[in-house]
């Protein structure tokens, strides 16, 4: 994560805070630990998140408005047959709206692409994909537009791909929901020996 910025619908040129944290995934003897930042609780996390940092405005107010990663695509597990991937997004205050650029391991390759869910009435969408090769640059970032959307990116700094997503802003008894939270995550279970054979299997640098 390069940036967080977070303000209010009608001021999205303030203040940028910036700060910089980076922290790794890594298995051990079967577990998946999330280091540097501190593991918490939360209504949203499904059973299906091995590993998982979360990002929260103190004030408890405002939107996020910019939020970007760059990470290395990991090494190709020595056994087919996963699936499983790390993601960053940011997530509606209600935790039933969110937004992603994806990078999975899908069962034989690593691939990108950004992903929308949402939760009531229930909806997924996937744009378009490419695959990755392991030891490439991931850049992905999420942008709010004034016109109550967000724009998802995601690409490949080596293969020079990328694809965007303009993704609408659900409304909720006609008032746009809120975007406050920022999550880093490494979902879906399986053994240890179908992950990449990295012991260190995840990096994001946060500024």
């Amino acid at each position: 994560l390069r940036r967080l910025q977070r303000q209010d619908h009608t001021n999205v040129m303030g203040q940028i805070k910036e700060r910089r944290v980076e922290f790794s995934y890594i298995i051990r003897g079967g577990l998946l630990l999330l280091l540097g930042l501190t593991f918490v609780l939360a209504q949203d996390p499904a059973d299906s998140w091995l590993g998982y940092a979360k990002a929260t405005n103190p004030s408890g107010a405002g939107i996020i408005t910019y939020i970007e990663a760059k990470w290395i695509v990991l090494d190709k597990p020595k056994i087919d047959g996963a699936y499983f991937t790390p993601w960053f997004g940011i997530e509606t205050s209600d935790n039933l709206n969110l937004l992603q650029p994806v990078n999975p391991w899908n069962y034989q390759y690593w691939e990108i692409y950004n992903e929308y869910f949402q939760w009531k009435p229930e909806h997924n969408y996937n744009s378009k994909s490419n695959k990755v090769n392991p030891g490439d640059t991931i850049f992905g970032s999420i942008t709010y537009q004034t016109n109550n959307s967000y724009d998802l990116f995601v690409s490949s700094l080596d293969e020079g791909w990328s694809v965007t997503s303009n993704i609408e802003i659900q409304k909720e008894n006609d008032v746009y929901k809120n975007f406050t939270f920022a999550y880093f995550v490494f979902e879906h279970k399986y053994p240890c020996a179908m992950y990449p054979p990295n012991d260190q299997i995840g990096r994001l640098a946060m500024l």
